[in-house]
């Protein structure tokens, strides 16, 4: 029969269903416990295991009984064993050939370990010369707080996107002139005007380059009298692309709806976060209500986000209402207008470049169909172009703060440097030390390794420092820094920059340690025996220690001269004759356009508001023209000379229209002719006056006086001009631009919608600004003066910008004079201090102390000479950087060379002179005692 015909076994036993071990159990014991010992532990746990369950324990509890027993006899088992490992251990380590023995530890170990035994030894020793580490920490401090803090700002102003999505895609694009298409300055930069509202309106249809095409008008709303007069603020009319190319979203209430950009609907507008906090209070129900505004009022719809910044090279500053704009309105239609301002989104895949290649086409197909407006008498014709937003935000503003890093930076180079000599200066007062670690078996490494890590530590808390300096430092531009560098509220120091700041003190913390450290490593074993560096390792050390402080110099001579340069260049700046008296005058703007006023010719405007303004108390003569001096002007017109064709193109001419009295009131004079007189009205023979620019550049050969010239209008007709007069030059835009050409016609021969009142007062101009403002409203009603400003204010805006980089780049060069004079002294006081015995021997066969001093001195300056030498040579050979910064300069101007040549000499001689009188201290008998 098969075995499954067999009849049933034996019945198991009770032991036999008792449950097993777990098997955890069963692994963890005999990893622990070896050998027969192993089979009586698990069977004592097993035998403990099975009474838990029969005493009728639960599975549960027996089985965390077992778990709590097995840990316990585990633990039992190995306690002895540690005990004798950790004996072991301790005996091995009096061994010099054992991992972690005292020859181990001399030589420094491997890994992390060793590391961080050498900076508990490097924070050690710094304690104990607390002089040498905060000198070091101050250095590397000044020179990491600078570089930080210039690099925080051109990373927020041109590296950083702009804060909107997709922000690489936003262009802006404008009308570009024939010849003056790109700024000279600025590579890949475009100079773009303002454009029309049926160009832009073409080029928006015809465009296939961008997938969103707007527009924006600059604006202003007139708030009623709150307490103080009524207020025009800066406002914008927009079209509907804005929102969503800025994928921008209201915080409060709705974006403007469809029907609002269609000529009559009613006045609705948006107000900034900021406005809405400091005007209404913050208060909600502000949204869907009307506010009152000049001529009526207006619904505010909603309220844009906090934080949100409109593109300001696109808006006016401060802008505080948005306004939706119908590009089909009237004052929209004049074909050759160029009042709106063009933003766009790039389609996917099309670049910058690919978009002004398109905008070409456009600006050549529109002067084809409409050449009125577009194209001028000689054939030529207006263009079109396109810049990356940000690179437009930016601007030239990119090229100054690249300047200052490259200053930061070699200010860093220079603390580095003057770090390195006090780290070798320090190497070498511890050569005794360091030898006794070679002998102990320290290798090559460790030695390097302990250096670096002293470095790196003084490195890290100079990079702690700096970081405070940056913070200050961040502060302060943002505080002092011109109006025209862009982005200025998003300043501040945050994570990635504080990253940067710790990567620069490592950096500069192995500049500074690892040329001493591989000096010392080459030259440390040749040292005698008499506890102090042999002439191998001090000479090894002086020429490199030389060779740094002449680098340290000779960076310091390049930043003296670049500061230099540009102080020179502000001083002539200021010390430049405006070509007329500035104290005392003040200039404002009025419109012409009031509520209620008549639409009679805009001079008789001027007449009404410059007669109140005369009548004020205080003021001395008062005259008008359409723009003063240090204002850019707003009237090219194309003058030509007599014989020349209509179609003849001159460029560069800048026109005024002005009062009689105008150049008397500005404190200018005429070198010959007359002046403006009432009977030159608007039905009299043109006048002209032209300035002395004009009468060199253009009139050369020609007796100016009498000479009829003709200015050609918009619709091709020229209007003749009698020169009555030739005045002096008067600045026009900015000192820095010169003297161009301009010309002058009476106020009453040229239609100008406002007037600027050019007033001169017999004390101080402000304090006759209420006056003034209310004069003003006699004339116009409601609409305040605009641009109430003294020609002090006027002329020292345009000098803050050269102002601010020729005092921060000075404030680095001071710092790097500094750095470099105590790098100087510190060498050579160290080198005094090692040679002391040698110079009482010199003393003691003969030498006097002033051939000592004289000897000293003279080593010092050889060191100076030839950083300056150095530095100037390298001053010349970047002279093109600071080309397009100086105003009446040469980059290699002579006098400045010099003058920073001699500061460089005299602060060498200061700094060699202490150590040098030291030196003369030295005691012969002492010297010879100790040979």
């Amino acid at each position: 029969m098969t075995l499954l015909d067999s009849g049933p076994g034996p019945a198991p036993s009770a032991e036999d269903s008792r449950p097993a071990l777990p098997f955890w159990v069963r692994v963890l014991i005999g990893a622990v416990i070896r050998g027969e010992d192993r089979e009586f532990v698990l069977g004592d746990l097993e035998e403990a295991f099975h009474l838990d369950l029969e005493r009728g324990l639960r599975p549960r509890r027996a089985r965390q009984r077992l778990r709590g027993g097995t840990v316990r006899t585990c633990a039992a088992w190995l306690r002895p064993s540690a005990v004798r490992l950790r004996a072991r251990r301790r005996r091995a380590a009096q061994r010099d050939d054992h991992p972690g023995g005292v020859a181990e530890r001399i030589r420094g170990g491997v890994g992390m370990g060793g590391w961080m035994r050498d900076v508990r030894l490097a924070l050690r020793g710094l304690r104990k010369r607390p002089g040498f580490s905060v000198t070091v920490i101050l250095t590397m401090g000044l020179g990491i707080g600078a570089t930080t803090t210039v690099y925080s700002v051109v990373d927020r102003v041109v590296m950083r996107p702009l804060p909107y999505p997709d922000s690489d895609r936003l262009v802006a694009v404008g009308t570009t002139f024939p010849g003056r298409e790109w700024a000279e300055d600025t590579p890949d930069l475009m100079r773009l005007a303002g454009t029309s509202g049926p160009n832009f309106r073409d080029m928006r249809d015809w465009a296939r380059s961008f997938d969103l095409f707007g527009a924006i008008q600059r604006s202003s709303v007139l708030l009623p009298d709150a307490g103080e007069g009524s207020e025009l603020v800066a406002a914008a009319r927009v079209t509907p692309e804005l929102f969503e190319a800025l994928s921008v979203a209201p915080a409060l209430g709705r974006i403007f709806l469809p029907e609002e950009f269609v000529e009559g609907a009613a006045p609705v507008m948006m107000v900034t976060w900021e406005t809405w906090l400091r005007r209404y209070g913050g208060d909600p129900a502000i949204v869907g209500e009307r506010i009152d505004q000049a001529g009526g009022s207006a619904l505010i719809a909603g309220v844009l986000p906090a934080g949100f910044e409109l593109p300001e090279r696109l808006f006016p500053r401060d802008t505080e209402y948005l306004m939706p704009m119908d590009v089909h309105h009237p004052r929209y239609q004049e074909r050759g207008g160029r009042n709106l301002t063009l933003f766009a989104r790039l389609a996917p895949g099309v670049t910058v470049e690919q978009a002004r290649e398109e905008l070409t086409l456009l600006a050549d197909r529109l002067a084809d169909e409409f050449p009125d407006g577009n194209v001028y008498p000689d054939g030529s014709h207006f263009g079109a172009g396109a810049n990356a937003l940000q690179a437009h935000t930016v601007g030239r503003t990119g090229r100054v703060l690249r300047l200052f890093l490259a200053a930061s930076g070699l200010l860093l180079l220079i603390a580095a440097l003057n770090s390195a000599t006090l780290m070798l200066a320090r190497g070498l007062d511890r050569t005794r030390e360091l030898e006794i670690r070679v002998a102990l078996g320290a290798g090559r490494g460790r030695v390097v390794r302990t250096i670096l890590a002293e470095s790196l530590v003084l490195a890290v808390a100079g990079g702690a420092l700096g970081v405070l300096i940056a913070f200050a430092g961040v502060d302060g531009f943002r505080a002092f820094s011109p109006p025209t560098i862009p982005r200025l509220h998003e300043l501040y120091v945050d994570g990635p920059i504080l990253g940067v700041a710790l990567l620069t003190a490592v950096g500069a913390g192995v500049v500074a340690g690892l040329a001493p450290a591989l000096r010392l490593n080459r030259t440390l074993f040749r040292s005698d025996s008499s506890g102090m560096p042999s002439r191998s390792v001090a000479g090894g050390m002086g020429r490199l220690r030389a060779g740094m402080v002449t680098v340290q110099v000779g960076l310091a001579v390049l930043l003296l001269s670049a500061a230099g340069l540009l102080f020179n260049s502000f001083m002539a700046l200021r010390a430049n004759d405006p070509g007329f008296a500035p104290d005392n005058l003040m200039s404002l703007r009025v419109p012409m356009k009031r509520p209620g006023g008549d639409d009679g010719p805009a001079w008789m405007g001027w007449d009404a508001v410059l007669a109140e303004i005369g009548a004020v108390p205080g003021v001395e003569s008062v005259a008008g023209g359409s723009n003063v001096p240090f204002q850019s002007p707003f009237w090219a017109p194309p003058v030509l000379l007599p014989n020349e064709p209509t179609d003849h193109r001159r460029t560069g001419v800048a026109g005024y229209a002005i009062t009689p009295g105008y150049f008397r009131s500005l404190g200018a004079s005429l070198s010959a002719g007359r002046d403006f007189a009432p009977s030159d009205g608007a039905d009299d023979p043109g006048v002209m006056i032209v300035n002395r620019a004009f009468v060199d550049l253009h009139m050369a050969g020609l007796e100016p006086l009498g000479t009829v010239l003709r200015i050609r209008g918009d619709d091709g007709e020229v209007t003749p001009f009698q020169v009555v007069g030739i005045a002096e030059n008067i600045v026009q835009t900015r000192s820095q631009e010169g003297m161009p050409p301009a010309i002058y016609v009476p106020y009453t021969q040229a239609e100008w919608p406002f007037v600027q009142a050019v007033i001169r007062t017999g004390g101080p101009p402000t304090a006759l600004i209420p006056d003034l403002r209310s004069a003003v409203a006699e004339y116009s009603g409601i609409v305040p003066p605009q641009d109430v400003r003294t020609m002090e204010d006027r002329m020292g805006a345009s000098w803050v910008e050269p102002r601010f980089r020729s005092v921060l780049l000075g404030a680095f060069a001071a710092v790097a004079l500094l750095l470099a004079g105590a790098g100087l002294y510190g060498t050579l006081a160290h080198a005094i201090r090692g040679r002391e015995r040698e110079l009482g021997i010199r003393m003691a066969l003969g030498a006097d102390r002033g051939q000592v001093l004289a000897m000293v001195v003279r080593g010092g300056m050889g060191l100076t000479l030839g950083g300056v030498g150095l530095g100037l040579v390298g001053s010349l050979a970047l002279s093109r950087v600071l080309e397009g910064f100086l105003y009446s300069i040469r980059p290699s101007d002579p006098a400045t060379l010099l003058g920073v040549a001699l500061l460089m000499v005299f602060t060498g001689g200061t700094a060699c002179w202490f150590p040098a009188r030291r030196a003369t201290r030295a005691d012969p008998v002492e010297a010879l005692r100790a040979e």
